[in-house]
């Protein structure tokens, strides 16, 4: 066993902790500087767009500070304390070597550590996180860690399904290969029940053919890890499907993770039954032929499993596989018992059939009246090589020398036979041996099948297909032809669409489609065309405008591919062309947004550096000056979280009273009372009613109403007409707390409620102390309607 690494813990002596106080309050002034606050609000800005969270040790008191996303990525909540306790606790235990060696190393050689390890969140959910710190010298010696941190888990999770699923395609392309070299159906079936109860690590996985007229289940093949097989069996189907007959009909698959808590099962007769094949967690896919269950795979487990999604869809997959070989091989057998008596059958009938000599001089064949209305010949000019006339030059020599040159007992060929009317259709010519008793070579037997018209839509289908790959290629919309060497255009319906013209008007020249565009547009594409020509390029993409009838333009992005003759020159051009009127919309709109950030962003940073210098101002101390910083710093922020939501317009006065009094509500003693009408704010009133509102709440916790168990706090509004804007009457009211008394200092939340909200808003603010509770009373005009920002525009 690895010898145990214990991260080495500095003093913490009272009178170190207190120097190291001491220390931190010597500097504490230094963070009042406009400098260093750009630069930290920088370094957060980077750290949040790039998710990572930020996090300090002080070697000497152990304290922790970490950001709201480090907190997160612990499993934290913003606003819950962390501490380096709670952290260790937080670490996995099987990671906790490492990560202590990590440290040890990185605090003895002064250098920086980085680990990825796990972490145990306190829903009990596992992480994974990335952290990267590094310790901090004062006087040659570390005083404390800081670093960041970065969330890895969907990540690891990522590559840990990557690999099952490579595992399992693996698995489904060896299966594959297996199944196109049996030849017998029950070898699949075995096969496959074998692989995939070791792949699952199952204890029996088997296959059972289907009889409805019974309603019984025939365990064909089966599987098993153990000394029991149910091979050979034959159960119910009410029993294997215990109920869900129908849903299994329409091809459901059953699962059923424990049977013996599952209530689908839990009548006495279903638990006897999977008793007897010692079955706990059972998995059933159904096998449908022509709309009725013909067979069904399924998988047992002795113990309770629960199928994850992943084991379901392989085993589906699998079982539609390998039923589908199953059923082809059968299939094949049937066919080659079917051929072999049609081929006999045919020659007792009359149809498109004969029998020649070894030579290939026709000596019978049958439906002459079919085939002298085909080729006009009758039977004397026919028997003999008289046949051989209408057949195609070409393929009369080919046909000969195969005939000759014939390995196997049936040729099959496609070969041209001359028409009555002089044209050559297409005939698939199948030839076998034909031997007699003795099994001595007596020629050859065969059928013809006319086939033109096959081939003429094999034609069409080419080219069809072809057109249609192009077009996938370039996003099928839009899509035209161009034959270069005659000038004709060809417009899909969506390319006059484009264009806005009614369908099947495009004059099909090029002249109709530069008539129609930007003129500065048609000149750079015929420049761009030109030197994409010269080099050779085989595609070519380009940007024009379309007009409008109402004066506005349509941005058209195309494409083509470019296909040259043996001379070199264009011959033909297929392309599409792409509406993205809507990308450069968007674009003019992010610009937009762009603008309008850079002016929140800019009125935000003024109200921190007020927030800073205020705050600094008021403060006895560093740690009071970061309480009361980072308090109202989350009240501001809790506040543009409600503005963003509407694209910083306006804010519902009930969400920031919500916001900040949620914490404390209490149903059972109805500590919060809050009544008034629906008001929404705009953003230059939301945000300091917001900070007031922080203030009094962070008041009533500290020393009014909230502090106590029995306190209350009712907050109500009303709206009453005034001179020219409504009025707004806002009570805050406590009692039930401790006995108040007038302030003897004014701090900064007094300055914020009776200064900055009657300069900043016009509000008539009254704080009054009697002994059950403090009472704070606004009245203040709504501002008026603020032009709408509307990013759509």
């Amino acid at each position: 066993m690895a010898k145990k690494v214990e991260v080495p813990q500095f003093p913490r002596t009272a009178a170190a902790a207190a120097e190291r106080k001491a220390d931190l309050q010597e500097k504490g002034p230094s963070m009042t500087g406009t400098e260093p606050l750009a630069h930290g609000a920088a370094l957060r800005l980077a750290l949040e767009l790039g998710r990572l969270g930020s996090w300090e040790r002080d070697l000497v008191t152990n304290e922790v500070t970490a950001t709201p996303i480090c907190k997160a990525h612990l499993g934290l909540s913003p606003d819950e304390p962390l501490t380096y306790e709670t952290l260790k606790k937080l670490q996995h235990p099987g990671d906790i070597e490492r990560i202590n060696q990590a440290v040890t190393y990185a605090l003895a050689t002064r250098s920086d550590f980085n680990i990825e390890h796990r972490i145990v969140r306190p829903d009990g959910r596992i992480g994974r996180i990335l952290v990267r710190g590094t310790p901090i010298l004062e006087a040659g010696r570390p005083v404390r860690l800081v670093g960041v941190t970065q969330d890895i888990t969907e990540r690891e999770r990522a590559k840990e399904e990557l690999q099952d699923s490579k595992r399992r395609q693996d698995y489904l392309l060896k299966l594959n290969h297996q199944l196109q070299g049996f030849k017998d159906p029950f070898a699949i079936m075995e096969a496959t029940a074998q692989s995939i109860g070791q792949l699952l690590k199952v204890d029996s996985v088997g296959y059972g053919e289907v009889d409805t007229g019974r309603g019984v289940v025939l365990v064909e093949r089966e599987w098993s890890r153990g000394a029991i097989s149910n091979e050979g069996r034959a159960y119910r189907l009410q029993e294997f499907l215990h109920g869900m007959i129908d849903d299994s009909k329409e091809g459901q698959i059953l699962t059923i993770d424990d049977i013996a808590t599952d209530p689908r099962t839990g009548s006495p007769e279903l638990q006897n039954f999977y008793s007897t094949i010692n079955a706990r967690a059972v998995l059933t896919v159904p096998l449908l032929k022509e709309g009725r269950i013909a067979a069904i795979l399924y998988a047992i487990s002795s113990a309770p499993r629960a199928w994850s999604d992943d084991d379901v869809a392989l085993v589906e997959d699998v079982a539609r596989r390998s039923w589908t070989a199953v059923e082809r091989l059968r299939a094949e057998r049937s066919l080659h018992e079917t051929e072999f008596r049609f081929r006999r059958f045919t020659e007792a009938l009359p149809g498109f059939a004969w029998i020649a000599t070894p030579e290939l001089e026709l000596i019978y064949y049958v439906n002459e009246q079919h085939w002298f209305e085909f080729s006009g010949l009758s039977r004397e000019q026919t028997l003999g090589h008289g046949w051989l006339s209408i057949v195609h030059p070409e393929d009369l020599a080919r046909i000969m020398e195969d005939a000759k040159n014939a390995t196997e007992d049936v040729l099959e060929a496609e070969m041209r036979y001359r028409a009555i009317d002089g044209t050559y259709h297409w005939h698939l010519v199948r030839v076998g041996s034909l031997y007699g008793p003795d099994g001595d070579f007596r020629g050859k037997i065969g059928t013809s099948i006319n086939i033109h018209r096959l081939k003429e839509t094999e034609a069409a289908l080419r080219q069809s297909e072809e057109r249609l790959a192009l077009a996938q290629r370039a996003a099928r919309i839009g899509v035209f032809d161009w034959d270069v060497a005659n000038g004709a255009i060809t417009w899909m319906p969506e390319q006059e669409r484009l264009f806005e013209i009614a369908p099947d008007s495009f004059e099909g020249t090029y002249e109709g489609w530069s008539s129609r565009v930007h003129p500065a547009d048609v000149q750079a594409f015929e420049q761009n065309f030109r030197e994409a020509v010269a080099r050779r390029d085989q595609e070519l993409s380009f940007f024009y405008r379309i007009p409008l009838q109402d004066g506005s333009f349509r941005h058209v992005e195309g494409s083509m591919v470019i296909f040259y003759g043996q001379n070199g020159s264009p011959s033909r051009i297929i392309g599409v062309n792409i509406d993205v009127t809507k990308h450069k919309q968007a674009d003019e709109r992010q610009q937009l947004l762009i603008r309008e950030l850079h002016h929140r962003v800019k009125n935000t940073l003024a109200t921190v550096q007020a927030i800073v210098g205020s705050t600094a101002r008021t403060a006895s101390s560093i740690d009071e000056f970061y309480q009361g910083f980072v308090g109202r710093i989350v009240s501001l922020a809790r506040t543009h979280n409600l503005l963003t939501e509407d694209l910083w317009q306006k804010a519902a006065l009930s969400d920031l009273i919500q916001t900040e009094l949620g914490p404390y509500e209490d149903e059972a003693r109805n500590r919060i009372v809050i009544d008034g009408p629906h008001v929404e704010l705009p953003s230059e009133a939301a945000v300091p009613i917001g900070m007031a509102i922080h203030e009094l709440t962070t008041n009533a916790a500290k020393h009014g109403a909230l502090s106590t168990f029995g306190g209350q706090v009712e907050v109500r509004w009303r709206i009453e007409p005034g001179a020219e804007r409504p009025l707004l009457h806002f009570a805050w009211t406590e009692k039930g707390g401790p006995r108040v008394s007038p302030p003897t200092r004014q701090g900064f939340g007094s300055r914020l409620l009776q200064r900055v909200l009657a300069t900043q808003l016009q509000a008539d603010v009254a704080m009054n102390f009697p002994e059950e509770g403090l009472r704070f009373t606004m009245t203040m005009p709504l501002p008026g309607e603020i032009p709408i920002f509307n990013a759509e525009k």
